[in-house]
């Protein structure tokens, strides 16, 4: 091997001299307008949501942007990605004895979502596209199944039509988790639009962020009700439902996952960058997927909608796991920054003890040990031979907007240099 062709894990010059941007799209773009906006609500001194001297109303303002922006007719903003979807999930009835599926990669938030209310977590294997596998979904599911959390992994939809299809034969509620993919969309329409809830997090390595926080939609008025209801202590405040029944209801037990101003102004500002983000890096990833599409040996991730993935991720897969995990390796010491899936605690029932083990604090193991209910739901380490295999031949890169042409031009060239000696 040429010494200019030796890999730098192997001893050689590498194609960078510094690392590439990290992926967090909105957070590296924090700046004046983000600035001004939190400003503006601190001289306000009204920095919750109901009530001040001088209240600005900009969680109200962000819910009603958000929801033009995806097309929604409601939109309720709260603490966090996880508090959306604990939020959906009770406002949709789910709670203990309930079963709910669950893609077999997410991040965990999914899962503990489903296991606070004292539901039981139904997994179902992913495909090629990394999300659920409608076929499996279908195969998967009892009769004690009431809903299904579709997860937008890594900023590419999963295949929802046939997924919303055996949610209605079944009489399934439907709440898709797009975290992941803020701003993505399927067959022309937003993700997080399609279910009776759409739950998005707004944490800091999201499309767009404020540090922490999260967004609720739904188009139907009732269960807008109830969301906001439960997101409000019960609740006694119904400013945001001027345009539903508000009051037509009685006082229900809720939580406090209200948002509060100065999380919202940051929203706010955030989200007039969301396109541009989106675009951005559909330009660079599209560009390096077309130049390493013709490498012998690599397999481009499956997407069921090319056009509506947000780009945040380019991911393909090597032959084996050893060729993977080499892969991704030997592009870290490129300065390339890479990852296995495999690697990243997202495997949920392979990594994730705390549910294999169901360590819940209270004494009486809801909820599976809930009186009512009957299923079994055993979760064991290496069950899902097919997701193991998948998870473990992906190589993950992340793409930044602020990427500039010699970047991507970087990227394209480590791919092909480890491609060389590796695959």
């Amino acid at each position: 091997m040429a010494i200019a062709e030796r890999l730098a894990i192997d001893g050689g010059t590498p194609v960078r001299a510094t690392p590439l941007l990290p992926g967090w799209p909105g957070g590296l773009l924090i700046g004046a307008e983000e600035k001004a906006a939190v400003l503006e609500v601190i001289e306000s001194q009204s920095l919750f949501r109901h009530y001040g001297p001088r209240s600005l109303h900009r969680a109200v303002a962000l819910e009603r942007a958000f929801a033009e922006a995806m097309g929604a007719k409601h939109a309720l903003a709260v603490t966090s990605g996880t508090g959306a979807l604990i939020t959906s999930l009770a406002a949709a009835g789910i709670g203990p004895g309930d079963e709910v599926a669950v893609p077999t990669y997410t991040w965990i938030a999914t899962v503990s979502a489903v296991v606070i209310l004292g539901a039981v977590p139904l997994f179902v294997d992913i495909d090629e596209s990394l999300n659920m596998d409608p076929a499996a979904l279908e195969a998967t599911l009892t009769p004690h199944t009431r809903a299904v959390i579709p997860v937008h992994m890594r900023g590419a939809g999963a295949d929802l039509q046939p997924m919303l299809e055996v949610a209605r034969k079944r009489g399934l509620a439907v709440i898709e988790d797009a975290a992941q993919a803020v701003g993505g969309s399927y067959r022309g329409r937003r993700l997080g639009t399609f279910g009776q809830f759409g739950a998005y997090s707004l944490q800091y390595h999201k499309t767009i962020t404020t540090g922490e926080g999260g967004i609720v939609v739904t188009d139907d008025a009732r269960l807008y009700e109830r969301a906001v209801r439960f997101h409000d202590q019960g609740s006694v405040r119904m400013e945001e439902l001027d345009e539903t029944s508000a009051g037509s209801s009685p006082l229900i037990i809720g939580i406090n996952f209200r948002m509060a101003e100065l999380t919202a102004a940051v929203g706010l500002a955030q989200l007039k960058k969301m396109d541009w983000i989106i675009g951005e890096m559909r330009r660079h990833q599209r560009r390096i997927a077309a130049e390493i599409r013709t490498i012998s040996g690599i397999t481009l991730r499956k997407l069921r909608d090319p056009d509506g993935e947000t780009a945040a991720t380019l991911i393909f897969f090597a032959p084996t796991p050893e060729q993977a995990e080499r892969f991704a390796r030997a592009l870290i010491a490129e300065n390339i920054p890479a990852s296995v899936p495999w690697w990243s605690g997202q495997h949920v029932y392979n990594h994730f003890d705390q549910i294999i083990e169901r360590r819940v604090l209270s004494t009486q193991k809801c909820s599976w040990e809930c009186p009512r209910y009957q299923g079994s739901a055993t979760l064991r380490k290496g069950q899902f031979p097919r997701t193991d295999s998948i998870l473990k031949r992906a190589v993950h890169l992340d793409i930044h907007p602020l990427y500039t042409d010699r970047d991507v031009d970087d990227i394209i060239a480590g791919i092909r240099k480890v491609a060389r000696v590796v695959l």
